[in-house]
């Protein structure tokens, strides 16, 4: 059988030779071009040289045309000449030859003319026409009028005028033609010669090309023969060609090799070379490749290889017929390619035995589990969600999961679940399932987004394929969670009244106690007047004494009371600030000097006046220095003032209080500032009291617009340092209604972080914390107090509430637990903001966390991180005032704002792929199509469909689109100023959704029992 070189095909489909170079692929047109444009020269001068032949011609003919012409018109002149004379008709006969042949003269010279290529123009035929009627002029003169009237006529000489300018214009005409001919002439001959020599250079070269190429092909064929020959004996695969009758033709190396060791046969040329076993798994295919000529891939052998029957093999062979041969066409023979897949089906064989175990295991899990493709709908379940739900594969395909849930929580799960798929990022929820039987339980659901790692080489981000999630049942937690909920308002109900008792007691506990002192007072006075009643004396002066001790520690129970249930006053004045301190000096110098010590008092020259409450500073500088003395003994107790500017111009007041004392290590220091608290036991024991002093201190500290530091060692004494601002008016604006109204308070921030709502009695903290608020970009709404702060929380639904405790009439813990009781508020996180050392009783009523005064910025600013808004509202609005009004009221509810110039501003960001924004609010003008082809390209932009639309109708709207504008969009508003309420609540229905999906996301918190996520 002759073999012809190995091939390939191209690009193109054309069988190229292996090894060969695509130049002589691309040469091979190029020398059949080059003789083909040889010959087409030679054949463009050939029609040239024809076409000049044709111009020579017609220019001669011009000329003799012209020539005729005037011959003819000699003619006329003889004829008229003759009969002028003599009067005779037959002397006319040259005269009426001469006429009868002009008008075929003229058609002859105008067909010469148009195939030289002249322009003759009008004059000749003019004139000519002239001459011949001027002759037929003077003959008809000569018949009627005689001899002298036609000789008068000739003697006026026009008729010789008109014959020589017709032999001007002729002679023109024939000069031309004479040019043009000799000019074709001379460019015939140039160019015959031109293209003569580059049609020879040209089949000359082609010539020599294909020749080139015949010798470079021969060369590439011994080249692809000797390829061939190295892969046959290289190539890993086992190849092999086989004639009609299954006998091998040819093979390479790692044929011999499978044969001898998998098949157990020797291959020889000219011998049959499949064994029995592999025969009959082949035989089918082996005969549609010889009859039919069609090739066959990929077709599985499973083999025994001799003495091993225990471990197949299994190959993977590809039949395709050999070229053609024959008047019958049928295929000389096939060629056969063999792998050997044995280790590829133990690795699959593995891989399917590792995805079993791994689907027992899921299935055996707890949790529901389910699995995602990229759009969301689900491809697969484990058993426990078939065998809680009871429902079979087929029902639960795609979005089949809907039908287990809750119809009154679907619509809310499926929307936010797209919108965690349209995000791509993780997603959870809680809702209700129904149990086969059904029952509706609470499932916690959680989905991770599966992305498969970018190529390399591609350098791309890691591609979405799907979501994996699970679905846990919580319905026991939640039940002991309001189990819990139930006794934590039993516990607040229970401190609220202890409080409020306590707080009542001021008059009941007071009057009786101090009467006890007056009366002992008077006794001991009397005493002092009876002889010999000096032990009576003492009694008295003991009881008097220890009812003035008891009356101090009611007092401080009696304070914090009124602390914690907000009624607890600041009265401000004006005083001097050292005067109050050498008071303060003098009246504590007797008990600092009862144990032994010493009191040292330092005052700044520059200390000056206060405006701050002085009754409640003294009581401060009280607590700290008996404190100081009580643990001190024959040591020095310091009372020290200064003055100082911090960077914003506000002059602070530092209080000092120092003792050599017992010290306090570091665990101890942090149980101080609470209340009923001291360092240890032992300290009661030993040295008394409540630990209520410096809980007063530290309250009364914060109450003046400032706060209380310590710094202790144990054995080297402590430092108390109390720093107040010396105007506390500048701390403490007047509380103005208008400042804290719902509507518009002074300077509310830009908003885009979002909005808080603080809620504090104290003006000074209000103040304080809405500047750092307003410094991190958040909106702030300000109430004095609880019962409008639950109010406005109701109309604004805020980011988050920063809410203190002590407050009259309605005290934080009453204000935390009407805001978890209302669903619509229950889910706004709650930060108390005091300094009542309450922590587990507010995150058992629903805080979301406790900060305490004086409040650490810092930690206050991560806090609010987790809340911070990111929701977005575009608005496309034409007229400025209109679109300045709509962007305050966005963002007093809370959006961040931003403005499209128009339509084509918005499909701009669509097409650059920016993320889509959680509001778009815009105008619809009547008869404007503008409008609707927008609304229409965003429900059809994957990213942007779920966009909420609210378009603000223009008057003059048909039914007709209004109609197809409600079917459209969320919600159609007419656009009027001031904006309706419905647009004011559809804005505040839309960033309270956002904002629960925004704190779900951040936190991590479990969402309030409402329209939850997919499985």
């Amino acid at each position: 059988m002759t073999q012809s070189p190995p091939s390939f095909l191209t690009r193109a489909g054309r069988p190229a030779l292996i090894g060969e170079s695509p130049r002589l692929r691309y040469l091979m047109p190029v020398a059949g071009g080059l003789l083909a444009l040889g010959i087409g020269l030679a054949g463009w001068g050939y029609a040239a040289a024809s076409r000049d032949r044709v111009a020579i011609e017609a220019a001669t003919n011009v000329v003799l045309g012209t020539e005729a012409l005037m011959s003819d018109l000699k003619d006329i002149e003889t004829g008229q000449r003759g009969f002028l004379l003599t009067g005779r008709e037959e002397f006319l006969a040259p005269f009426a030859a001469g006429i009868a042949m002009i008008h075929g003269r003229f058609a002859t010279i105008d067909r010469a003319v148009a195939a030289a290529g002249l322009d003759a123009g009008p004059e000749l035929r003019r004139l000519t026409e002239a001459k011949r009627d001027w002759a037929q002029g003077v003959v008809e003169l000569r018949r009627r009028s005689g001899a002298e009237a036609a000789v008068a006529a000739v003697a006026s000489g026009q008729g010789k005028r008109l014959m020589d300018e017709a032999r001007a214009a002729a002679l023109t005409l024939q000069r031309a033609a004479t040019a043009q001919a000799g000019l074709r002439a001379a460019a015939a001959d140039r160019r015959s010669g031109i293209l003569a020599a580059a049609a020879f250079g040209f089949v000359l070269l082609g010539c020599g090309l294909f020749l080139w190429l015949a010798i470079a092909r021969r060369r590439a064929a011994r080249q692809a023969n000797l390829l061939v020959a190295g892969l046959m004996e290289n190539a890993p695969a086992s190849v092999a060609f086989l004639d009609r009758d299954l006998t091998l033709v040819q093979g390479n190396r790692a044929l011999f090799e499978l044969a001898e060791h998998i098949l157990g046969v020797e291959p020889r040329s000219g011998e049959v070379l499949l064994p029995p076993a592999v025969l009959a798994q082949l035989e089918p295919k082996l005969r549609a490749v010889l009859d039919g000529g069609r090739a066959h891939a990929n077709v599985e052998l499973e083999v025994e290889p001799p003495g091993e029957a225990a471990l197949k093999r299994h190959l993977l062979a590809s039949l395709f017929p050999l070229r053609r041969e024959g008047a019958d066409g049928l295929p000389a023979g096939l060629g056969l390619f063999v792998l050997d897949v044995s280790a590829r089906r133990r690795a699959e064989e593995k891989l399917r035995r590792s995805e079993q175990r791994s689907r027992t295991i899921i299935d055996s899990i707890p949790q529901l589990a389910w699995m995602t493709d990229e759009t969301g709908t689900i491809q697969w379940y484990n058993q426990r969600w078939y065998d809680y739900t009871g429902a079979t594969e087929e029902a639960m395909r795609g979005w089949g999961w809907q039908s287990v849930h809750h119809p009154d929580h679907l619509d809310g799960v499926t929307k936010r679940f797209q919108a965690a798929i349209a995000a791509g990022t993780a997603w959870e929820d809680t809702f209700l399932l129904r149990r086969a039987d059904g029952e509706y339980r609470w499932f916690l659901s959680r989905a991770e987004p599966l992305r498969e790692a970018a190529d390399d080489a591609a350098g791309g981000a890691p591609r979405l394929v799907g979501w994996f999630g699970t679905n846990t049942d919580i319905t026991e937690m939640r039940r002991v969670e309001e189990e819990l909920e139930a006794a934590r308002d039993a516990a607040d109900d229970a401190n609220r009244a202890k409080s409020q008792f306590i707080a009542n007691m001021s008059h009941e506990l007071r009057t009786p106690l101090s009467a006890v002192i007056g009366y002992a007072e008077m006794l001991e006075e009397d005493a002092a007047d009876v002889p010999g009643a000096e032990v009576m004396q003492g009694d008295l002066h003991k009881i008097a004494a220890n009812a003035k001790h008891l009356l101090s520690l009611i007092n401080d129970v009696l304070d914090l009371s009124k602390i914690e249930a907000g009624r607890m006053e600041v009265q401000t004045e004006d005083f001097d600030a050292a005067a109050l301190l050498r008071e303060v000096a003098a009246t504590v110098e007797g008990l600092v000097g009862k144990k032994g010590n010493t009191l040292v008092v330092e005052v700044a020259d520059n200390l000056g006046d206060m405006h701050s409450d002085s009754v409640k500073l003294r009581q401060c500088l009280f607590n700290l220095v008996g404190n100081a003395a009580k643990f001190t003994e024959a040591g020095t107790v310091t009372l020290a003032a200064s003055r100082s500017r911090d960077a914003e111009g506000q002059d602070w007041l530092e209080f000092r209080v120092a003792d050599t004392g017992i010290g306090m290590t570091k665990e101890q220091i942090g149980r101080l500032f609470h209340r009923f608290a001291q360092a240890d036991s032992s300290t009661t024991r030993r040295f008394g009291g409540t630990g209520l002093g410096l809980a007063i201190t530290k309250a009364f500290a914060t109450m003046l617009g400032g706060d209380i530091g310590l710094e202790s060692e144990p054995g080297h004494g402590s430092t108390f340092t109390m720093r107040l601002p010396s105007d506390l008016r500048r701390m403490r604006p007047e509380a103005d209604p208008a400042d804290t109204d719902i509507g518009v308070p002074a300077d509310a921030g830009s908003a885009e972080a979002g909005l808080v709502l603080v809620i504090d009695d104290d003006p000074a903290s209000l103040d304080l914390i809405s500047r750092f608020l307003r410094r991190e970009g958040f909106a702030v709404r300000c109430a004095p107090d609880g019962r409008s702060g639950i109010a406005m929380a109701r109309d604004l639904h805020p980011n988050a509430v920063l809410l203190d405790v002590m407050m009259p009439q309605m005290d934080g813990w009453s204000v935390l637990s009407a805001l978890k009781a209302e669903p619509e508020l229950a889910d706004i996180p709650v930060i108390m903001v005091t300094f009542v050392e309450e922590r587990g009783l507010a995150y058992s009523l629903g805080a979301a966390d406790y900060l305490t005064k004086p409040v650490q910025w810092q930690r206050l600013k991560r806090v609010l991180e987790r809340y911070r808004s990111t929701a977005t509202a575009l608005l496309l609005e034409a007229d400025p005032a209109q679109r300045a009004e709509l962007r305050r009221l966005l963002e007093a509810e809370g959006w961040a704002v931003e403005e499209a110039t128009d339509a084509a501003d918005i499909r701009r960001r669509m097409a650059a792929g920016d993320a889509a924004p959680g509001l778009l609010l815009m105008e619809v003008r009547p008869h404007a199509a503008e409008g609707f082809a927008l609304i229409n390209a965003l429900r059809g932009d994957a990213a942007w469909s779920a966009v909420p639309v609210i378009a603000l109708a223009e008057g003059g709207l048909a039914e007709p689109e209004l109609a197809s504008l409600r079917a459209k969009v969320r919600q159609v508003v007419p656009a009027e100023a001031p904006p309706p309420a419905e647009l004011l609540a559809e804005l505040r229905r839309l960033a309270a959704d956002h904002r629960a999906r925004a704190l779900h996301a951040a936190s991590g918190a479990e969402p309030v029992p409402a329209p939850a996520a997919a499985p």
